[in-house]
């Protein structure tokens, strides 16, 4: 039960920056050490290579991290780190289908600024109707860069290949706000 709820609260957007900061530093290990079973396995670089540092650049990237070979402490943070990459998965399914599920997180969003402002309580940002929200082609490319794409490129880092054709739908969907972005400034 402690865990699944864990595993939920993690899917919160006021501590996406921690939960980022966790996976990086618990996960380091993890990835040096699958870095390091990598280079052994396919023996040294090169001296005159190594030098130049790319290609032992190529292989710390390529290696990821190993499933079997890390803590359970290590393997919650996995599993925490997946939903969260789940939680904004919208974000990399083709542009009919995020824009659908986009709009309904604003007709979410708004409603819960509805509740808010009859409350007389302080409106969150995004959730005030009278204002862009969610559907704002600048809001959007904000949060595709700022939280998106940091988020799906630190998944590629530690299970490479895992996410390639998600990461490519990924910019397409941000350029697509972009694009309506700069088209909305136009039109003010």
């Amino acid at each position: 039960r402690v865990t699944v709820i864990g595993l939920v609260l993690s899917t919160d957007m006021s501590r996406h920056f921690d939960i980022i900061t966790m996976v990086r530093s618990k996960m380091a290990s993890a990835l040096g050490k699958a870095s390091r079973k990598r280079t052994s396995a396919i023996g040294s670089v090169d001296d005159g290579l190594a030098s130049q540092n790319q290609p032992n650049m190529r292989l710390e990237k390529a290696a990821g991290v190993d499933l079997h070979d890390i803590s359970s402490e290590q393997m919650l943070i996995v599993f925490q780190f997946a939903l969260k990459v789940a939680d904004i998965g919208h974000c990399m399914i083709p542009w009919d289908q995020h824009l659908f599920w986009v709009g309904k997180l604003e007709t979410e969003f708004f409603s819960q600024g509805d509740l808010e402002k009859e409350a007389r309580l302080p409106i969150s940002p995004l959730m005030d109707r009278t204002k862009p929200g969610p559907t704002n082609g600048s809001n959007q490319a904000g949060f595709f860069d700022v939280i998106v794409i940091p988020t799906i490129s630190l998944w590629q880092t530690l299970f490479p290949g895992s996410a390639d054709q998600l990461h490519e739908q990924t910019l397409s969907n941000l350029l697509q706000w972009k694009h309506t972005g700069q088209e909305n400034h136009a039109n003010q």
